[in-house]
């Protein structure tokens, strides 16, 4: 615990110190743990962390943000009081909001509260994640550079947002994902995780964008639960009971924020509905995934000869029918809550159902051959449903 306590103590220090002072202070400190490295009085991990966090400490003297990277370094400490799921998403959300209000405060910016607590829940809940999904004294490491990850996106993205809706979001996100960890369709890092997702749509966006987001994830639980125990005995099914986990969530839900995101920074037209062009490829990639692995008839989509259900790159006729199926549920639900105009719905139908196919074909080659995993493919194809919809409207609707 005293290295971290050590680093917790430099990163305050900082706050009243010139940015190079910073830089020789952290370099000076990573000197002298190399030092005792090599007495085997401290823990690899330990060194490894301060390396990364000079490292974030030198690039913050040209472009990075000091005060998120100071604060990311002050959270390694907080890992040491771990607990529970709840009380770490408090534990380093307090610890992160004040320590930017004490970097502001110092600093003599202008206070904030939304905007730094915004951050640090935000990073709370990344922190979070970590523990819940992470194991071994490497996770330190994690926490350093994923904390540090979102909190410089936010700086960049910051939305302009009040306390209230802040709060509001993240008691519908969270509650919803509790919800979704009891019912047992999400594990504890799938619930964290949607979480993030769900807090950070609803601010950048409206509600109506999350609920279109959750109809997706009703609907692809539903499948997933779908003649569960025949797709268990043909060794298809997904694990725990089909309960998903955070690379599940991120593979399908990623590319639907990026997309919202813009469109809250923006407000150009074209990234709404790139959002609901990723999710209802999403929605169709999941469907058609469930319910082709009951299909007595499945071919890879590179050869058409056929493979066994639950195949990377198999297609079925009834998949293909599932597919477009719940293209169609995403694009009317935004349509029925007004975030899409009619006469966009087949672009968006034809860019989701077109990348449902790109995701079979990237299945069949690069992940059989194991250079990607299934949440890589799924993070890649529903991009591309956003970036193809963007091309058809701008090539035929302009």
């Amino acid at each position: 615990m005293l290295p971290s306590l050590v680093m917790a103590a430099m990163s305050i220090i900082a706050i009243f110190l010139d940015s190079k002072m910073v830089v020789g202070m952290f370099i000076a400190a990573t000197v002298a743990y190399f030092g005792l490295s090599f007495k085997k009085e401290v823990e690899p991990s330990y060194l490894n962390t301060l390396l990364i966090a000079t490292l974030f400490v030198i690039l913050a003297n040209f472009s990075l943000p000091m005060d998120v990277i100071l604060a990311s370094i002050f959270l390694v400490l907080i890992h040491e009081f771990r607990r529970g799921h709840i009380w770490n998403i408090i534990l380093y959300t307090l610890a992160a909001f004040a320590f930017l209000f004490l970097f502001d405060i110092s600093s003599g910016k202008n206070l904030d509260v939304s905007y730094l607590f915004f951050l640090a829940l935000a990073g709370g809940l990344t922190a979070s994640l970590v523990e819940s999904i992470e194991s071994g004294a490497d996770k330190r490491i994690t926490i350093l550079i994923a904390v540090a990850t979102v909190f410089v996106i936010f700086k960049i993205y910051m939305p302009s947002t009040s306390l209230y809706i802040l709060g509001l979001a993240f008691c519908i996100s969270f509650v919803v994902s509790f919800l979704a960890l009891k019912a047992g369709v999400a594990d504890e890092s799938g619930s964290m995780s949607a979480t993030i997702v769900g807090t950070t749509l609803i601010i950048f966006t409206d509600i109506r964008y999350f609920l279109t987001l959750l109809s997706f994830y009703i609907l692809g639980s539903v499948v997933t639960k779908y003649k569960y125990d025949v797709k268990l005995y043909f060794g298809v099914a997904e694990q725990a009971g089909g309960a998903r986990g955070y690379a599940n969530v991120f593979g399908n839900s990623l590319a639907p924020l990026f997309f919202a995101i813009h469109y809250g920074v923006t407000g150009s037209p074209l990234f709404s509905y790139a959002f609901v062009a990723s999710l209802a490829a999403a929605l169709g990639d999941t469907m058609a995934s469930e319910i082709g692995k009951t299909s007595c008839k499945v071919y890879l989509v590179t050869n058409f000869k056929r493979v066994p259900p639950g195949e990377s790159g198999g297609v079925s006729l009834i998949g293909e029918f599932a597919a477009i199926s719940g293209a169609i549920v995403v694009a009317l639900s935004a349509l029925i809550l007004g975030i899409i105009k009619a006469n966009y719905f087949l672009p968006i139908l034809l860019a989701s159902f077109i990348s449902v196919h790109i995701d079979s074909l990237l299945g069949a080659t690069l992940e059989r051959k194991g250079l990607l995993t299934n949440s890589a493919v799924n993070l890649l194809a529903t991009f591309l449903s956003g970036v193809i919809c963007i091309i058809f409207i701008l090539l035929f609707y302009k």
